[in-house]
């Protein structure tokens, strides 16, 4: 594909832009701070984006970090031009957007940065997604643009996964060849698995298995994601031992992926632990993972080859974070051994823990979640640093503790003038996808709420929002169930408390 078609299909149909939890820099820090790395602080960072869309992850970034410096690029002048109007509409100073092939500007970017490089660059949805001469450059320059001390982050297409998704991706794409446009060719794409699956004569076998999953896969997938993600000509994937020897040879290193989880030995069977642990070299060990998880996707934090990466997490390393946990406390089981109590994971499993230190942390933290504490407070809480340190060790690398490097924006309960961002309400009378203060997206559907957001500027206290309830509209179940509105307007302003949708 040549640039110019490339960028007409980005014109024709913008890619969704949502945010990205695990390119915020917030996490990065995290990511970096547990291996050993010093990150620059995120409250005055600056952040490039590369491949940035309409601006749905890094203008949430630049609304809740006003002491940073972002900067978002695109190929596509029409998503640039939305980015730009979104900035505007959500007093945003401390952005800027530039439209145009990535590797001119990035490119002069590196000439004019004299030394000064970023803290912070993501690439989401693009390395593998442009022509392979573009991808070969795509990292030597990211290394021109990083500061000593910065991170990047990356997501790709991965082998040996997407050697079973290319089968449906071939039919996807020969089904399409004669649409008259995107929308028409996305339909066809569609039908052409959806006629596959009940003409296949085999049940419960490989292909018949794959074919259901992705069939699952695409009927969740919005046209725009179908078409750039799936259906894109340029669509490159690559193993991850290849992928971090071309970083390699660009002065990069592998740090984690972000998702600290998705290597953590513990995460796997017995027989997959006894073999990665008799594997010493990180890249090599990586590779067998992908084997093993069949990976077909990644996201990958690089950081530049003159910093020392450790592989265990050091407790001193902790003490300046703020920590959280979505675990719910079950209780003691019969079963369980003397002193026992059962805490409910996310991934709906359960844990025990016998250690007295261990239980009161944990019950601590789900009494004031979604709110975050900071290690030494909760390490007061229960007389133990230790323990609390080991609880991070031990549950930060299952998704079952949540860290940040700073505290928390969001407002754990409504306050007198119940704010959300400028940014989110913008976003609110543009669709329903609000991005909330923990960097995801949530979607607002109930016309109560929808109607509220756009209000909630931090200037009307909770009795001027009761007045304006007179002029929203009633055809809001949620308002013909409730006769009393004092009672709905605090129940959903708690509730955008709980979703971490208000402003501290």
């Amino acid at each position: 594909m040549t640039h110019s078609s490339l960028h007409a299909s980005y014109q024709a149909t913008p890619y969704p832009s949502r945010p990205v939890p695990l390119s915020h820099p917030d996490h990065l820090y995290v990511v970096g701070r547990l291996h050993g790395l010093t990150p620059a602080v995120v409250t005055g960072a600056s952040v490039l984006e590369l491949g940035c869309g309409e601006g749905g992850n890094l203008l949430p970034m630049a609304a809740t970090l006003p002491g940073g410096h972002f900067l978002g690029i695109d190929l596509a002048e029409r998503q640039v031009g939305l980015a730009r109007a979104a900035a505007q509409a959500a007093h945003l100073d401390n952005i800027e957007f530039r439209a145009g092939d990535a590797l001119t500007l990035a490119s002069s970017l590196a000439q004019a940065a004299d030394g000064q490089g970023f803290d912070y660059i993501i690439l989401h949805g693009l390395y593998s997604w442009v022509p392979l001469d573009v991808q070969a450059a795509l990292l030597p320059l990211c290394r021109r643009l990083l500061a000593d001390n910065g991170m990047i982050y990356i997501s790709y297409n991965t082998y040996p996964g997407w050697h079973a998704r290319g089968l449906v991706r071939e039919l996807m794409l020969r089904a399409g060849v004669t649409a008259a446009s995107q929308a028409e060719r996305a339909a066809m794409a569609r039908a052409a698995l959806d006629d596959l699956i009940p003409a296949y004569a085999q049940t419960g076998d490989g292909y018949a298995t794959l074919l259901a999953e992705e069939k699952t896969r695409v009927d969740k997938m919005e046209d725009g994601f179908l078409l750039h993600d799936l259906l894109e000509v340029e669509n490159h994937p690559v193993y991850v031992d290849d992928f971090l020897a071309r970083a390699g040879a660009a002065g990069l290193q592998f740090i984690s992926e972000a998702n600290v989880a998705a290597s953590r030995e513990e995460n796997f069977s017995p027989e997959a632990r006894r073999q990665l642990a008799a594997i010493d070299q990180p890249v090599a060990r990586e590779q067998r993972i992908d084997f093993v998880l069949n990976r077909s996707f990644r996201q990958t934090v690089l950081c530049a080859d003159g910093a020392t990466v450790q592989r265990r997490i050091a407790p001193g390393w902790l003490h300046d974070l703020y920590l959280a946990s979505p675990v719910r406390p079950m209780g003691p089981d019969p079963k369980g051994a003397p002193g026992e109590a059962f805490f409910a994971t996310p991934d709906g499993g359960r844990m025990g823990m016998t250690a007295p230190s261990a239980i009161a942390a944990l019950n601590h933290l789900a009494l004031i979640w979604p709110d975050f504490m900071t290690f030494e407070a909760l390490a007061e809480t229960v007389g133990d640093r230790a323990i609390v340190a080991q609880l991070v060790i031990d549950l930060y690398p299952r998704n079952w503790l949540d860290l940040l490097p700073r505290a928390p924006v969001f407002a754990a309960s409504p306050g007198p003038r119940p704010m959300v961002t400028a940014l989110a309400r913008w976003q609110i009378q543009q669709g329903e996808q609000v991005t909330d203060l923990r960097h995801r997206s949530v979607t607002i559907s109930d016309i109560f709420t929808r109607q509220l957001l756009p209000l909630m500027d931090g200037q009307m206290d909770q009795g001027a929002l009761m007045a304006a309830l007179d002029g929203f509209e009633t055809r809001d179940p949620a308002l013909a169930a409730n006769a009393e509105p004092t009672v709905l307007l605090d129940a959903v302003l708690q509730q955008l408390a709980t979703r971490c949708l208000l402003v501290q």
